[in-house]
């Protein structure tokens, strides 16, 4: 079936469909028998995975996880003591005292509460939050008891449906446990094992990711393996990379899994019928259809990891870093959010985002790190793909804010 020249199938097929066979290459090496994909960001790459397998006849099975950093978390907070609130605190694109206080399941009446405790205004609790006023919130949240206390009981109420679940997967008792996931920071694959810990698994965890950005915290947690970058990785693949866009391009035909029922049910987040929903099955199946046209082509075992990292540079450059209006605008339908909770969403980018631009420049950074408002006296929201909403200025304008927004990132990466 032939199909359309699209992004998708320019790149969104080529460069997911390299990343598993890396994957698949790396699990014959190590003669894994089963892959776990973690849900969301796994269903299309399990999609892929399993037309591989079945295209090659490789004896390798490919199963679904359904989990999210919240359904994993939260179950978890009880048992790891005070990295509870270090995640639970985590900062943000667009950082409120609701979004903060949603983190851990608190009904309106158990935020007043809290609300009342750490001396907030709970009428003011949807404005964003600067980040001096952020790290304000966190130091009183970090000293009420109230708070405390509740994130305590919502913690062990939430621990029987996430082990009930994890022993019908069969993980408690497993030899041998493979993750793949996009990545970033390794934090799912941490609650997995302090979970699965605690539920008595003794075996070997290990990851698959296409990046990460951050060192494991510990051995503990198991191996993780990266496709292109790591912590000590090239600078320009962090730079030019937007895991917004990836994660997007990976999205699933179903909502977010927001915990389990007692009997280990997963309980997933209403799915909306709307025009991102058409987007998302769009990509989908113009991906699968590109994939499957490349499909055999290349055979595992003359498979070359360092000729896929060449590959995935450029359509890196080109499409994330340098998209065309018209390529940047098949993305305007995909929303994104990067709290756990999914407490707000926003478009990946719009045209109508081309005024947020102005705080991409150096200076505005400087100033916005120093805790500016701005002259509206509000926090700024942040884009969440800056290349992509630049692709709709003018040459000139779009080659200034490029710099600008690379050299920004090239001092983030070396300080980091």
């Amino acid at each position: 079936m032939e199909i359309k020249e699209s992004v998708y199938s320019r790149f969104s097929a080529p460069l997911l469909l390299d990343y598993v066979y890396w994957i698949l290459q790396q699990a014959q090496e190590k003669k894994l028998k089963t892959l776990y994909f973690l849900a969301r960001d796994g269903y299309l790459l399990r999609k892929i995975a399993a037309s591989v397998c079945k295209h090659l006849q490789l004896s390798i099975e490919c199963r679904y996880l359904y989990c999210s950093r919240s359904s994993l978390r939260m179950p978890s907070y009880w048992l790891i003591g005070e990295e509870a609130y270090d995640l639970l605190l985590l900062g943000g694109y667009q950082v409120s005292i609701f979004s903060v206080l949603s983190r851990a399941d608190l009904t309106q009446k158990e935020m007043q509460m809290v609300c009342r405790d750490c001396e907030l205004d709970y009428g003011r609790s949807s404005e964003l939050l600067t980040k001096g006023e952020f790290r304000m919130l966190c130091e009183r949240l970090r000293r009420s008891t109230v708070y405390r206390e509740l994130v305590q009981a919502k913690s062990v109420a939430a621990y029987e449906g996430a082990e009930e679940y994890f022993r019908a997967e069969g993980l408690v008792h497993a030899q041998r446990i493979a993750l793949v996931d996009s990545g970033w920071t390794g934090s799912m694959q941490r609650s997995i094992r302090q979970l699965l810990e605690h539920m008595g698994f003794r075996g070997e965890l290990m990851g698959f990711y296409y990046g990460m950005y951050a060192c494991p915290k510990e051995k503990a947690d198991g191996a993780y393996y990266t496709f292109l970058f790591n912590q000590q990785g090239k600078l320009r693949d962090k730079i030019h990379f937007c895991n917004n866009l990836f994660e997007c391009m990976l999205s699933a035909p179903h909502g977010m899994t927001v915990g389990y029922r007692k009997d280990g049910t997963p309980l997933l987040r209403p799915y909306p019928k709307d025009h991102m929903a058409e987007a998302v099955e769009h990509q989908i199946e113009e991906t699968l259809l590109a994939v499957e046209q490349e499909i055999g082509k290349v055979n595992l075992r003359s498979f070359s990891p360092e000729k896929a990292k060449k590959r995935a540079r450029r359509l890196i450059t080109r499409y994330m870093a340098h998209p065309t209006a018209k390529e940047a605008a098949q993305y305007q339908s995909f929303f994104f959010c990067d709290d756990i909770t999914e407490a707000y969403c926003c478009p990946l980018v719009d045209s109508r985002q081309i005024q947020a631009l102005k705080g991409y420049s150096l200076p505005a950074r400087v100033l916005r790190r120093l805790g500016w408002k701005g002259r509206n006296g509000q926090a700024s929201a942040e884009l969440f793909w800056p290349y992509g909403t630049m692709a709709f200025l003018p040459p000139v304008k779009r080659w200034w804010y490029r710099w600008n927004v690379y050299i920004w990132e090239w001092i983030r990466y070396v300080n980091r």
